[in-house]
């Protein structure tokens, strides 16, 4: 097991999910603006229950995928990494939400951007994955300035509350990672 993962990145901190951020937790996640450009494996609206769910989930792993954003000393986010298998041991897909009270502070970028280079090195991961609605353009921008490139978009991908989202492809390799051919 990696030492627990706690970035500073200068808007705020990068650490493991404890269960006192319970509260803020349901807080930042239960908003029907959160949730629009999540997948349904976030629940809405977001309960306590569903807080002790994932704090339960998190314990069960011995090298957690998944990390709060604190903001002003309290935990605002998540940011993740969810590791491919088998022939797909190299790559993994990146998750991030904030809640409504850090957007527009520049804050999910630079997380991205810390969190993104920390958990390929420890992971000797080669490429990430990212898959935005594409309506959803703000987190669209956090991914082109961490540096992930638009790949394509999938129509049709999922439909979520009756309505039918197009995900917009975001790919990141790390070439210095290659291996030789």
């Amino acid at each position: 097991m990696n030492a627990p993962l706690d970035i500073d990145f200068g808007l705020g901190r990068i650490r493991p999910w404890v269960r006192s951020d319970r509260d803020a937790l349901v807080r930042h996640a239960n908003s029907p603006n959160v949730a629009r450009y999540t997948s349904t494996r976030f629940p809405h609206p977001y309960t306590c229950e569903a807080a002790d769910a994932w704090f339960d989930f998190l314990e069960g792993q011995d090298d957690p995928e998944a990390y709060a954003i604190e903001v002003d000393g309290e935990a605002m986010g998540g940011i993740g990494i969810r590791r491919g298998e088998n022939e797909y041991a190299h790559s993994g897909e990146l998750g991030y939400w904030l809640g409504e009270a850090a957007w527009g502070r520049g804050i999910a970028t630079a997380a991205v951007r810390a969190f993104v280079p920390a958990m390929m090195a420890r992971w000797n991961l080669l490429r990430l994955n990212a898959f935005v609605v594409t309506g959803n353009v703000a987190s669209c921008r956090v991914l082109e300035k961490a540096g992930f490139v638009l790949e394509g978009v999938q129509k049709a991908k999922a439909i979520r509350g009756g309505r039918v989202q197009d995900h917009a492809m975001y790919g990141l390799v790390d070439s210095s990672r290659l291996p030789l051919r």
